[in-house]
């Protein structure tokens, strides 16, 4: 099924009576990965690839769940709503206990979802799951709830829910990304700045390694543990709520008081990386995608040799993007462990780009790469 095919479909259903369409984007990260939940920064934007939801009133005292993408259906009584299902429909759900505590009535309703986000890819097709049940559900109850407070109730779906320890990046991505522009979130105070992408010449292209992911949520909950545990270090000699607060000026004291090798190369890619995000942020305001694209691959080396979220197929992609006349930059984008990298591609570049990239990536893995031009054009709206 296309999305054209998925939204002709339910127009035929609804026939413009008693169901309601709405659309939340992906999102991809330009630079700054696994800062967010240290309270630092990081430069999302939201994609042209997304997650549809077609939300219908039935007259039954029950919330039906399907999907175009994913087996296994769901038909939950509002009384066990709040019990998690360990699949899917845990985002969904997750959602609704937030909005239900925020005085959401629960009524006879049908989700049916549609998504174009390649499946584990890394572009938060969770985060989109999430973010369009609860837009969905606000508009069509008048909950007049902030979309802001829509994102954070979101993250703690997932978090309590669904019990990935995100954090609040690829919510605040979906539901406040602008087209056009990147995002500069900063995750200890919760603002945001909207910066204009200026590279005419240039295009952000995805490459999925297509590299299944099976540890990611375990490995992502041990990586916060760690970072508690630098935090507990700290915290007996300094007062530093937020790792994230720190900088490479604080590098001298921060090796004297972490001495495990292991934690202070968790804590020195979560420095590195807040300061990197800053940087580039500035080079994006500059026009300036040489420089852009130089700390991408900075990024990356951090993301794979201190922080270690990195794997071998990652590596080939972004080795074999760099060696490209016309790249930029390359990157891993995500949680890692698999998924995808971001790429900085001339616009003249893209075919020779897409071969070289089909064509090493193959003789190197035996794995067929996806490779995807996004356009940051994505917004959360009613259809």
């Amino acid at each position: 099924m296309t999305t054209q095919d998925f939204i002709k479909k339910f127009e035929n259903k609804n026939d413009g009576k008693k169901g309601f369409l709405f659309f939340a984007p992906g999102r991809v990260n330009l630079i700054g990965d696994h800062t967010d939940y240290t309270g630092g920064f990081v430069l999302p934007a939201a994609i042209n690839f997304g997650t549809y939801l077609f939300l219908e009133k039935i007259n039954e005292k029950v919330l039906r769940f399907s999907s175009e993408n994913m087996e296994g259906k769901a038909e939950i009584e509002f009384d066990t709503i709040k019990n998690a299902r360990n699949n899917w429909v845990d985002y969904p759900l997750g959602v609704i206990n937030q909005l239900i505590g925020k005085g959401w009535k629960p009524e006879g309703l049908e989700f049916t979802y549609y998504g174009d986000i390649p499946n584990g890819a890394g572009l938060s097709s969770s985060a989109s799951i999430e973010m369009v049940t609860a837009y969905a559900l606000n508009t069509i109850s008048d909950l007049k709830i902030p979309a802001k407070e829509l994102v954070l109730l979101s993250q703690k779906a997932e978090n309590d829910f669904v019990g990935v320890q995100c954090g609040i990046m690829d919510q605040y991505a979906v539901g406040l990304g602008k087209s056009d522009n990147a995002i500069l979130i900063d995750c200890n105070d919760i603002t945001h700045k909207y910066i204009k992408i200026p590279f005419d010449e240039y295009i952000f292209v995805v490459v999925n390694s297509n590299k299944k992911r099976g540890l990611l949520d375990s490995a992502y909950n041990v990586r916060v543990d760690e970072l508690q545990k630098v935090k507990e270090i700290i915290n007996k000699s300094f007062d530093v709520p937020y790792l994230g607060t720190l900088t490479p000026d604080d590098a001298d004291w921060i090796e004297k008081l972490v001495t495990d090798e292991t934690l202070l190369r968790r804590v020195r890619h979560i420095v590195n990386e807040n300061a990197a995000v800053k940087i580039a942020a500035q080079y994006l305001e500059n026009n300036d995608p040489a420089k852009f694209g130089e700390m991408m691959v900075n990024s990356h080396q951090s993301l794979k040799h201190d922080y270690e979220v990195s794997c071998t197929e990652l590596d080939i992609l972004v080795d074999t993007a760099m060696g490209i006349e016309g790249v930029a930059g390359a990157r891993m984008t995500g949680a890692g462990f698999g998924g995808c990298t971001i790429n900085l591609v001339k616009r003249d570049a893209l075919d020779s780009f897409t071969g070289i990239m089909e064509k090493e990536y193959r003789q190197k893995t035996g794995i067929k790469p996806d490779i995807y031009p996004v356009g940051i054009t994505g917004e959360l709206k009613r259809l």
